[in-house]
C-alpha cells in the first residue's frame, strides 16, 4: 500500500490524509457486498464530509443515515434526497429539526423514535408548523443503548401510526454490540435478531401496520444482513466505518479484507532524548482516545510500542529510534477512525503521492457551519 507523500514538507502535523481512490474502492466494496447501491443507507458519522457524500451519490447511493443534526444538514446541502436521523430528538433539538425540515424541502427526512412520549412531543411540534415526518421506530436488539425492547415495540409503532403528523415507515435495528470476530458467530447472532424482527413484522401486519423498511447492519454485520430476507420488507444496510476503514475493524474482521485504509494520520518526531524512544506530535487531541492506552495507533513503516500519551504528545518505543531524526514523518492508521476524524477540521486529499487540496470535516460540530 503506497501511502507516503512525495513531499510532506509543507504540511504541519499532526494531520489527517484522505485517499479518494481508496474511498471509492470502499464504497464500491459496500455496493458489491450489499448487492447494489439501492440496498445501502451508509452512515456518515465516520467521515462527516460533504465530498464523500457526493462520491456516494455519484456511485448511485440515494439513501443516507446520520446521528447528528449537523450531519443531516450537511447531507441535505450535498444533495442527499433521503436522510434518516438515527438519534433521539429531544428538547431544543426538536426546534432545530423543524428548522432543517423547513430549510431543505428537497430532502426527505426520517427520524428514529423509541417511545410514545417522544412520538407525542415531536408530533405536537410538527402540528404547530403543519409538517409531516416519516418515522422508523428504534428497536433494541441487544445493544441496550437506545431503542424500545422488541416485546414492547408494537405499542410505540401504533402510537406513531396514530399520530397526526407522523408517518410510520418501519424499524431501525442497530446491533452495535455485535463485535464477534468470527463470521460464523456474527451469522448466528444475526439469525437470532432476524427471528425477533420477523416476529415483530408479523405482529405489525396483524395490527394493520405495514413495516416497509428495516434499517440494520453496521460495518461488522451488514454483509450478513445482506443475506437476510423478511417478507414484504426492504432491508437497508447502514455500514459506516468501512467507508474510511481503520485498524480496529480490519484487525478484528479478517473476512472483510476488501476495504482499504482510506484515511491515515501523518505525524512527526518532536523529541529524541531517551534511548530507544521518540516523542511524536500525536496526542489524544489528534487520534481517538477511546481504545485502551497503548492500542490507539497502528504504525505503517516501523515497529513501535505506544507509551505515554498526553494531549499533544505520544511517546513510542521503537527499534527505529536510533535512525529517526527530529522532524521525520511517520504514518499511522488509527484504531478507531470515527472519533479521530472528528478531531480534525479538514482532511488533506492525496492523489498520486501529492496533496491535491483538502476536504472539510464539515459536520464535526453540533451546529452545521
Amino acid at each position: 500500500m503506497h501511502h507516503k507523500l512525495n513531499d510532506p514538507s509543507e504540511l504541519i502535523t499532526p494531520c489527517l490524509l484522505v485517499y479518494p481512490d481508496r474511498v471509492r474502492n470502499n464504497i464500491q466494496e459496500c455496493i458489491r457486498i450489499a448487492g447494489g447501491p439501492d440496498r445501502l443507507r451508509p452512515h456518515v458519522k465516520t467521515h462527516k464530509c460533504r465530498q464523500i457524500v457526493e462520491l456516494e451519490l455519484e456511485m448511485g447511493i440515494t439513501r443516507h443515515k446520520c446521528a447528528t443534526l449537523a450531519e443531516a444538514e450537511m447531507l441535505a446541502e450535498a444533495g442527499a434526497k433521503d436522510v434518516f436521523i438515527a438519534y433521539p430528538q429531544v428538547g431544543p433539538a426538536i426546534n432545530r429539526l423543524l428548522t432543517i425540515l423547513a430549510k431543505y424541502t428537497k430532502t426527505e427526512f426520517c427520524v428514529a423514535i423509541e417511545s410514545v412520549a417522544n412520538a407525542t412531543q415531536i408530533d405536537s411540534r410538527l402540528g404547530e408548523v403543519r409538517k409531516n415526518l416519516d418515522v422508523l421506530v428504534d428497536v433494541d436488539i441487544g445493544m441496550h443503548r437506545t431503542g424500545v425492547p422488541v416485546e414492547r415495540a408494537l405499542d410505540v409503532c401504533r402510537a406513531v401510526a396514530a399520530a397526526k403528523q407522523l408517518r410510520f415507515r418501519g424499524l431501525h435495528a442497530y446491533d452495535g454490540h455485535n463485535h464477534l470476530p468470527k463470521l460464523v458467530d456474527r451469522q448466528d447472532s444475526v439469525r437470532g435478531i432476524t427471528t425477533h424482527l420477523s416476529s415483530l413484522t408479523e405482529r405489525l401486519s396483524a395490527s394493520g401496520l405495514e413495516c416497509a423498511t428495516i434499517v440494520c447492519g453496521g460495518t461488522p454485520t451488514f454483509p450478513v444482513f445482506a443475506q437476510v430476507e423478511i417478507a414484504d420488507v426492504s432491508i437497508e444496510l447502514s455500514p459506516g466505518t468501512c467507508i474510511l476503514n481503520d485498524f480496529g475493524y480490519s484487525d478484528a474482521y479478517r473476512d472483510m479484507n476488501g476495504f482499504e485504509y482510506a484515511a491515515i494520520l501523518m505525524t512527526r518526531v518532536v523529541s529524541k532524548q531517551h534511548s530507544g524512544h521518540v516523542t511524536l506530535d500525536l496526542g489524544h487531541k489528534a487520534v481517538a482516545g477511546d481504545p485502551p492506552a497503548g492500542r490507539r495507533c497502528h504504525f505503517l513503516d516501523i515497529d513501535a510500542v505506544e507509551g505515554k500519551q498526553n494531549e499533544e504528545h505520544l511517546v513510542i518505543q521503537t527499534p527505529a529510534a536510533e535512525r529517526l531524526e527530529l522532524g521525520d514523518v511517520l504514518y499511522v492508521v488509527p484504531t478507531h477512525i470515527c472519533p479521530t476524524v472528528a478531531l480534525h477540521s479538514e482532511m488533506q486529499v492525496v492523489k498520486s503521492g501529492q496533496v491535491a487540496g483538502s476536504w472539510p470535516v464539515a459536520a464535526r460540530h453540533r451546529i452545521y457551519r
